[in-house]
């Protein structure tokens, strides 16, 4: 059965039949004589192994430059389609890849998945396991995270006679060795106060807007002096932040706010209260517990040590505090 249009029975001449008949009348238009196929092929660098099989049919052929053997397509060929893939270097084989990956000193751990895919790697320098692919080692050579931090590393650096200068340059006289590294504390002594920094600052806080010496500074918290550890809340935020002062006026600024205070802790050395807020923060954000506030949230600044109560109990948070100073409140205001 076949239902033929009219237009093309009259203009077309394709006949009644619009499905076998015009199939096949189609297929004889575009059928060669396999002398003049083979001819395109060759005359495209492929030596056909077989004779032609047809229109667009695969067909096995041999590639005359270097002798790899492919299964092309007579219309892809003389589309300008039919370049050797081998010869421009595109043929990866596992055993190829896994040379080329040794040579980049990474050892394979699985077989080839492909050029662009993650490649489960040790590298023979570090061995350290990373996920380099092969196309990134085939074009920019040896690929390991470990390596390019340590060689990052190495190069940000500072020899031991331009660290102490840096030290110096801020009227600290360090007490102990270069740490090796920026962002370690440094055991210092300050040339005006004579106060000795312990755990002291860090070279990239020295080599910033920071400056040396707290105890010198004309604004900000001094160390040497009585301070207090403090706990309050915000019903409005719902959130709670600790922090430490010098000054009553540092409370007042949060009552301003709307903050209410739960607790304070005096000291005899700021820099002891200090160093507990640090050990509420690390234990606080150790638990994936994130800041509350933002900066513009908090107009007397402070952000960093806040959290939602809705993360973290107000009165688990009061008891850790008392566990790690070893005492009750000074100060317990009843909420």
């Amino acid at each position: 059965m076949s239902a033929p249009r009219y237009n093309d029975v009259v203009n077309k001449g394709t006949g009644v039949c619009n499905k076998t008949c015009r199939s096949l009348k189609i297929a004889a238009k575009l059928t060669r004589d396999g002398a003049k196929a083979a001819a395109v092929m060759l005359e495209w660098g492929w030596e056909p192994l077989d004779g032609y099989p047809g229109a667009g049919k695969p067909w096995p052929a041999r590639c005359i430059h270097c002798g790899a053997i492919k299964i092309k397509k007579l219309s892809h060929v003389q589309n300008g389609r039919g370049g050797c893939t081998h010869c421009a270097g595109r043929d990866v084989t596992d055993e190829s890849a896994r040379k080329l990956m040794r040579a980049a000193d990474l050892e394979p751990l699985i077989a080839y998945p492909g050029s662009l895919q993650p490649w489960l790697s040790r590298c023979l320098r570090c061995t350290h396991v990373g996920t380099p692919t092969y196309a990134k080692v085939h074009a920019r050579g040896h690929q390991c995270w470990s390596c390019r931090s340590e060689k990052i590393a190495d190069a940000l650096r500072l020899d031991d006679e331009v660290a102490i200068s840096s030290m110096l340059e801020k009227d600290l006289e360090p007490l102990v060795p270069y740490p090796g590294n920026t962002e370690l504390p440094w055991k210092s002594r300050c040339m005006t106060c004579e106060t000795v920094l312990d755990p002291g600052p860090t070279l990239h806080n020295i080599r910033g807007p920071q400056g040396g010496c707290p105890t010198c500074a004309e604004r900000g918290i001094n160390p040497a002096r009585p301070g207090y550890l403090y706990l309050v809340v915000h019903e409005g935020h719902r959130a709670l932040k600790w922090g430490i002062a010098n000054i009553e006026q540092r409370i007042t600024q949060h009552l301003s706010q709307g903050w209410q205070l739960v607790a304070r802790w005096k000291f005899d050395l700021t820099g002891d209260a200090w160093a507990f807020e640090r050990q509420i923060k690390m234990w606080i954000r150790g638990q994936g517990i994130p800041r509350a506030l933002t900066s513009d949230q908090m107009k007397y600044r402070g952000h960093t040590e806040t959290a939602f109560l809705a993360d973290i109990d107000l009165h688990l948070v009061r008891q850790h505090i008392e566990s790690l100073i070893g005492r009750r409140p000074d100060e317990p205001p009843q909420l």
